[in-house]
């Protein structure tokens, strides 16, 4: 299960990195229409989705 969850924050981590350029929704949802602030939230969340793929992998 902690599987399934690393791996939806990896890609919408990818998504919001990604697609914040064509979706300018995904931007102001974060209240800022700066690619830069797009790129760290986007790197937060595939950080931190890693981080729970490894843990999950780890404790197999």
């Amino acid at each position: 299960m902690l599987g399934l969850i690393g791996l939806a924050v990896v890609i919408l981590g990818l998504l919001i990195s990604i697609l914040g350029n064509t979706a300018p929704l995904i931007r102001l949802y974060f209240g800022d229409k700066s690619v830069v602030t797009q790129i760290v939230w986007g790197g937060v969340l595939f950080i931190i989705g890693a981080a729970i793929l490894i843990y999950n992998a780890i404790n197999l």
